[in-house]
């Protein structure tokens, strides 16, 4: 062998070793952690579901409730994901693991349950950049189109019953996207969310001004912000309030111990989480006045949904081609592709976040190359977005959706937040929270209420109000559904533990430290 045979191995060994090892990197500043964290935390649920909640449960009274619930179980939860995963530097697989021996499956499911909605919410960023490439053609016919026309125009003309080749492409674009985001770990996600929550929150901010110059825009921020006292007595409001908090701050799902785990010592994990639910918050406060206003300002007032999905393709093109005028064609488009692109980099850093809370914790359990592990994602998930392509990637989305984000979720959030409760004292959770944060301190006795009480009850309920739901009430939310759909989202939901379940006892690896270490 001569020199050259061997430097050029050793040397792409170095970049490989390097690779594989991103997961061990640092968040270059405070502010890049933050903006990662509100980006995962601000999606398509504070952009679209939140308002829609709003008015379906009076605007104001939903808020009330939603604030309760965001500091009494929200911002505990947040707060303890985050100072777990900084104290373990450890994905939530072995967060969990280090909190209870059968904890790694519970930690496994929680991965792979976010990259099931990474591979949703990729499916709905194809169709929000189908839309930004279709809205500029639609505000231009809309003037010959009545608004049932409009409203169904994405469902009538970009998808169909076969694969839509366009919407195939923005599946591929999105996913190429995610890959650009997450190539560098850390580095890449919190440079990506300068662009991806900054950037929307401008452009919806431009949308709100539009809003705010309508003349019954105060009727709108009426129906808004004014509660209506006598709908507290609805228990479904309070159930949906609760249940947007944790779907809104994207804590259970494995993304929030990920990125504990990128933030460096000398951060005070209270206060950057105090910040990232405020954000939360503000951003899903300026989306429902974006929503309200323009509806009102349009006439459409009477076509709020709780749907993202019908607020995004069916309620908003309508809106967007009479923001202006309806014959004011060039404002409204401008305003079409500002609206979309907004959806579009907040899903984006939704998706990202969502696989690389998988990522992290496989390619650091089976030593792989994490840029490669990656790709195959990008790869597989693209694969399997193809079924979003077509007109039954509908009723898919729905479905998958409503099981794995919101029964997945709430199942899952039951046991984390009961390990968490459990060992809260013996590992000085609070400790860690209240480390660097100086006068302002979290309570041990307040932390160990929300985590090991209030919780589990609050969760449990929901997930029993759910199925409740979905068997009982009214024929079930699915009902009106095929058999193999539900069939579908009953195997989707399972599959997700299996895999939790299989990983953690198939491939058995020490846990990082152990309770009566950390404890220390």
């Amino acid at each position: 062998m001569n020199g050259a045979e061997i430097s050029a191995p050793f040397f792409f060994g170095i970049i490989d070793y390097i690779i594989e090892h991103m997961a061990k990197d640092r968040f270059s500043s405070r502010g890049g952690f933050i903006l990662a964290c509100v980006g995962a935390a601000v999606g398509l649920g504070d952009s679209l579901r939140f308002p829609g909640l709003c008015a379906k449960y009076g605007g104001g009274t939903f808020m009330l409730i939603y604030i309760i619930a965001l500091v009494l179980i929200g911002i505990p939860v947040l707060n303890a994901e985050i100072a777990l995963g900084r104290k373990l530097r450890a994905g939530a697989p072995k967060c969990m693991a280090s909190l209870h021996k059968k904890g790694e499956a519970l930690g496994w499911a929680s991965c792979f349950n976010s990259l099931g909605v990474a591979v949703l919410y990729a499916g709905m960023l194809g169709w929000i950049i189908a839309m930004l490439i279709k809205i500029v053609p639609l505000c231009i016919n809309s003037t010959s189109m009545t608004r049932i026309e409009t409203g169904a125009y994405f469902f009538d003309n970009v998808l169909s019953d076969g694969i839509s080749p366009l919407v195939l492409v923005c599946i591929i674009v999105a996913w190429l996207a995610m890959f650009f985001c997450l190539r560098n770990g850390a580095d890449s996600l919190s440079k990506t969310a300068k662009f991806t929550v900054l950037i929307p929150v401008g452009l919806l901010t431009v949308m709100a001004i539009r809003g705010l110059i309508y003349t019954n825009s105060g009727q709108a921020l009426y129906a808004l912000f004014v509660p209506d006292f006598s709908a507290l007595l609805d228990a479904e409001l309070w159930l949906s309030a609760v249940g947007q908090v944790f779907f809104s701050l994207s804590v259970l799902v494995g993304i929030m111990p990920a990125y504990g785990a990128y933030l460096p010592d000398g951060e005070s994990v209270l206060k950057d989480s105090l910040i990232i639910a405020l954000s939360d918050f503000l951003v899903s406060v300026l989306s429902a006045v974006v929503l309200f206003t323009t509806l009102y300002g349009c006439g459409l007032e009477d076509k709020f949904s709780s749907s993202g999905i019908v607020t995004a393709f069916m309620v908003y093109p309508v809106a967007l081609t009479q923001l202006f005028g309806a014959g004011n064609t060039v404002l409204n488009s401008v305003a079409g592709l500002l609206f979309y692109a907004s959806l579009a980099m907040m899903a984006l850093q939704s998706s990202a976040s969502m696989v690389e809370a998988v990522a992290n914790p496989v390619a650091d359990k089976f030593a792989l190359n994490k840029r490669k592990l990656v790709a195959v994602i990008t790869l597989v998930g693209a694969a399997v977005c193809i079924v979003f392509s077509t007109g039954v990637g509908v009723v898919v989305l729905d479905v998958a959706d409503h099981f794995l984000n919101y029964f997945n979720i709430l199942l899952l959030g039951v046991f984390e937040c009961a390990l968490l409760g459990a060992n809260v004292k013996k590992i000085n959770l609070a400790g860690e929270i209240n480390r660097y944060s100086g006068k302002l301190r979290m309570g041990r006795k307040p932390l160990v209420f929300s985590l090991k009480y209030l919780s589990p009850a609050v969760l449990g309920m929901l997930f029993s109000w759910g199925i409740c739901h979905l068997i009982f009430i009214d024929g079930g939310i699915y009902g009106g559904y095929p058999v193999w759909a539900q069939v579908l989202g009953w195997t989707l939901s399972l599959l997700v533990f299996l895999c939790g379940i299989l990983i953690s006892a198939n491939f058995k690896s020490k846990r990082s430290l152990a309770v009566k270490n950390i404890a220390r």
